[in-house]
């Protein structure tokens, strides 16, 4: 990644007392770096990016720190069970505030705990269980599975998901299951992940899978 690249800043609330569930973080991340885009649009942070490399940084703030932070968010702060994220506009390393820029990338993992439920209509983004990414690897590959897949979406679509208050499911199953589903109908985008960190380069990460298809790859996990 070169240092005019940009990159889009994910925080998740990491709150050592009182963990979140590991996949509700990731949705909760997802939703928020969609809704920031949702946001802001209009703004020319986004030009290139969209259609570049998509990179994400997720990192990790307390809660006094995240509480000041959310405040000027443009996804507002996203809430999943214990789960909080919010997202910000792409910006190059350089350019990043201080105050993103010093939060940490490293102790984002939570732990594998039950996830809150969600509708039986909400999409499920669908994670390789094989690559054993951490919190926030399998955040910024599901945001990018979730923004991928609703700007495909028809504009009715969008707004009925958008009203319906962003509800998101994530599901990681084991690799064999997962690339039969990525190939199905319905599947959203593949993303393959660049392999700046944990995982190889050109490694299929996440896709978003209709959600009847995301109950079926529940039950079989």
């Amino acid at each position: 990644m070169q240092p005019f690249d940009k990159v889009q800043p994910i925080v998740l609330l990491v709150d050592k007392s009182e963990p979140a569930a590991h996949r509700d973080a990731v949705a909760a991340a997802a939703v928020a770096s969609l809704r920031s885009y949702a946001a802001t649009q209009d703004s020319q942070a986004w030009e290139n990016w969209l259609y570049g490399r998509f990179t994400k940084t997720v990192r990790r703030a307390n809660p006094s720190t995240f509480e000041r932070l959310a405040a000027e968010a443009p996804s507002g702060p996203v809430s999943v069970g214990r789960a909080q994220a919010i997202a910000f506009e792409p910006v190059t390393y350089g350019e990043m505030p201080k105050k993103l820029a010093k939060l940490q990338v490293s102790g984002t993992q939570l732990p594998d705990e039950p996830p809150a439920p969600q509708p039986d209509t909400a999409p499920c983004v669908i994670l390789n269980l094989d690559l054993e990414m951490s919190t926030g690897k399998a955040a910024a590959q599901a945001a990018h599975a979730l923004l991928s897949w609703y700007l495909a979406l028809p504009l009715p679509e969008q707004l009925a998901w958008e009203h319906a208050g962003w509800p998101a499911a994530v599901q990681f199953i084991p690799g064999a299951r997962f690339t039969e589903l990525a190939a199905g109908p319905g599947a959203g985008p593949l993303i393959v992940d660049a392999g700046m960190t944990e995982i190889a380069p050109d490694t299929a990460t996440a896709f978003v899978a209709r959600a009847d298809a995301g109950s079926a790859a529940a039950s079989t996990a």
